[in-house]
């Protein structure tokens, strides 16, 4: 079973390569060997390093699933789609909650493959994310010149989101949905010319039919997983395709973009408000509010987030979210970092940290195309705030904030001077 499915990985590898490497096949295939590198690191940290299992848990409810399925096909199959509490299975389950659930379900596909096999679930969990990271690069540097040391940098190779979005976690399947998303998004965008001589329709038809599946599929496990980074995403996504169709359909609106954007936006996030019960405009800050105090209360003080009173009001909010971005962004510092993981997270901090103050010094020039720029300032801001203040433990938030990271990273090292005279000065020792 374990060789078969090794042939069968190798395969689809091998394949995918054919289809897609392009002109980067030695990227291709060291970005791949790292990203499955860091799917069976993650399995090895989870089982020696961490007191909390979350993913050999998850697991070993997925081989239970998978049990049932060798045993009776058809109920298993009907419990994928339903998730009864009345279901004969549902009692020996240890992780019930729903987005957990359904990531169980998820693995419990490759548990049956692979005979019950962590690694090697771990490892087609691995190529899904790898091709969706892969599938943007290479969208990505087709679409803004001279850009393919920064975009594999931020989707291939950053570490902290390669090893969070590798493994049998959520952040795996759900960062491979809004990289699809994204995906689609930037040829969309990229449709519409300065002049204005592309019309919605044919943007819309010159993206294929296997695309639009992909990113409704893509939608699916994002949502079903982190509905929350996938709800803010597509709200700032759609605002700026919406925005965009607007401008070249009625001109003067050009002269009134930013307030356009900013009121299409607050009406998305009106309506996306109501997508879900945490979203509800009545309970949302309580929400937040609770996470974090849950957090408080099961984290140790030196590895908190500490805000000023924080309340379930927006005034709170918007005092205590200044440093909620800064502390999302760049903490644990240097000196906070404590154990091996706080320390590596401490080093990536830093680069980060280099990375931004050396972006104010790279030529001023208007981003080649606005609204993908400020569509992903806007996404990153946003999200880090409100994780930041909803997830106060900067363990688990070095985590969770891979939703934004990988689009940070491109934004600030894209024609960064630092990271071109250290990729000059590789090349260089290189020849």
């Amino acid at each position: 079973m374990i060789l078969m499915n090794i042939v069968i990985l190798v395969s689809l590898a091998v394949l995918f390569s054919k289809l897609a490497a392009g002109e980067h096949p030695r990227l291709f295939w060291f970005a791949l060997l790292f990203k499955v590198t860091m799917a069976l690191a993650l399995g090895l940290v989870y089982r020696y390093y961490y007191s909390a299992n979350d993913t050999w848990l998850f697991f070993e409810d997925a081989v239970k699933l998978a049990d049932f399925a060798r045993n009776d096909f058809k109920l298993y199959f009907e419990f994928l789609w339903s998730s009864d509490s009345t279901h004969s299975i549902w009692s020996e389950l240890s992780n019930t909650q729903e987005r957990s659930l359904f990531l169980v379900k998820m693995i419990s596909i490759f548990s049956l493959i692979s005979g019950n096999n962590y690694w090697i679930s771990a490892i087609y969990f691995a190529l899904i994310s790898f091709a969706a990271a892969w599938y943007l690069f290479r969208i990505v540097t087709q679409h803004f010149p001279k850009s393919r040391n920064s975009a594999a940098l931020a989707f291939l190779f950053f570490p902290s989101v390669v090893f969070w979005g590798s493994g049998l976690v959520k952040e795996t399947l759900a960062l491979a949905g809004i990289y699809f998303i994204a995906t689609l998004f930037v040829k969309l965008i990229h449709q519409y010319p300065s002049d204005g001589d592309v019309r919605p329709l044919q943007a819309v038809r010159r993206i294929k039919l296997w695309e639009w599946i992909t990113a409704s599929l893509a939608f699916y496990l994002a949502w079903n997983l982190k509905y929350y980074w996938t709800a803010l995403f597509m709200a700032v996504v759609t605002t700026s395709l919406i925005n965009l169709f607007l401008r070249n359909r009625f001109v003067f609106l050009n002269r009134y973009k930013m307030s356009l954007w900013v009121g299409i936006f607050l009406i998305l996030i009106s309506t996306v408000s109501l997508m879900h019960p945490n979203f509800y405009l009545s309970r949302f800050l309580d929400v937040l509010v609770t996470n974090h105090n849950d957090f408080v209360e099961i984290s140790k003080p030196e590895g908190l987030i500490h805000y000023y009173k924080l309340t379930a009001d927006w005034l709170s909010v918007c005092i205590n979210a200044p440093w909620a971005l800064i502390s999302g962004l760049f903490r644990p510092f240097a000196w906070e970092a404590a154990g091996v993981t706080a320390v590596l997270a401490s080093i990536e901090n830093l680069f980060l940290l280099a990375l931004v103050v050396s972006s104010l010094f790279r030529k001023r020039t208007t981003p080649a195309n606005q609204s993908l720029y400020y569509s992903a300032l806007v996404y990153i801001v946003l999200l880090c705030i409100f994780l930041a203040l909803s997830t106060p433990n900067l363990g688990t938030l070095s985590r969770y904030r891979i939703g934004f990271t990988p689009f940070l990273v491109f934004l600030i090292s894209y024609r960064n001077p630092l990271l071109q005279y250290l990729f000059d000065r590789i090349s260089h020792l290189r020849a």
